[in-house]
């Protein structure tokens, strides 16, 4: 089974992953395993551009190259995964968009995955590499532009799923503990802070008490299927509305203006 997945939330990556084992259960409509988790996942092709404010211009040319790959092209695709943000509108509604439009044309379901959960995930992965604390808590902070970042803080819920445990908001810099303080009772301890704008606002570390920071963290591609994955596999819808959390920086005006 092939599944395209599309993440536009920081520059744009698009890649094609071939799944084996329980997998295939978690997406093939009709059926459902509650150890779908317990699957090995295969790239046949990946494309990715670093550009993030060329996603429109970029994505039809990568998701051909993607489509074409020759471990790709000989087979139909089974499913697409999309992040669904939060991220600056335009890119995002890029890349919801395209996976709409390949989900309609190929009569294939289209799953969505929030960007923060892919790049907690990678997070918690690096942690768990270098055998870091046990059951650590991430704090993910990426870029919403005009000084500002989405936040949230993670869990790991087993070893390709994470658990929010608050809810994800953008808000400057200097508030995000403040935010983060009055929604996660009983945690006093962030073991690490990820995310673009951990990169961009070094701080953070510092406020709130972090060991470290990885940075720069962008979701993945691969990350979003084993997520989306987990939590079909449990029988979890998985909607593809995008998480703007506020309104586009270019607004269409509302009426014309008289001229006397």
């Amino acid at each position: 089974m092939r599944i395209l997945s599309i993440d536009s939330s920081l520059g744009t990556q698009l890649a094609v992953v071939e799944t084996a084992g329980a997998a295939e259960a978690a997406v093939l409509p009709g059926r459902r395993d509650t150890d779908a988790c317990d699957h090995a996942l295969r790239v046949l092709s990946r494309t990715e551009q670093t550009d993030t404010r060329r996603h429109a211009e970029s994505l039809g040319q990568m998701l051909s190259e993607a489509l074409s790959a020759p471990d790709v092209a000989d087979r139909p695709l089974d499913a697409v995964v999309a992040a669904t943000g939060p991220a600056p509108f335009t890119g995002l509604r890029a890349g919801l968009v395209t996976a709409r439009v390949v989900g309609r044309t190929r009569g294939v379901p289209v799953h969505g995955v929030s960007s923060l959960d892919a790049v907690a995930r990678r997070a918690l992965d690096e942690l768990a590499a270098r055998g870091g604390e046990p059951d650590p808590v991430v704090l993910v902070a990426t870029d919403a532009r005009r000084r500002e970042v989405y936040a949230a803080l993670f869990r790991a819920n087993g070893p390709d799923d994470v658990t929010r445990l608050t809810r994800i908001d953008v808000c400057p810099p200097t508030l995000v503990v403040e935010r983060i303080s009055e929604q996660a009772g009983g945690i006093e301890t962030v073991d690490l802070v990820a995310g673009s704008g951990a990169a961009l606002y070094p701080e953070l570390v510092e406020q709130t008490r972090s060991r470290e920071a990885l940075a720069p963290v962008s979701g993945d591609a691969l990350t979003q299927v084993r997520i989306a994955l987990a939590r079909l596999g449990r029988g979890e819808e998985l909607g593809t509305e995008p998480l703007y959390l506020r309104h586009a920086d270019v607004q269409m005006p509302t009426a014309r203006k008289r001229v006397h």
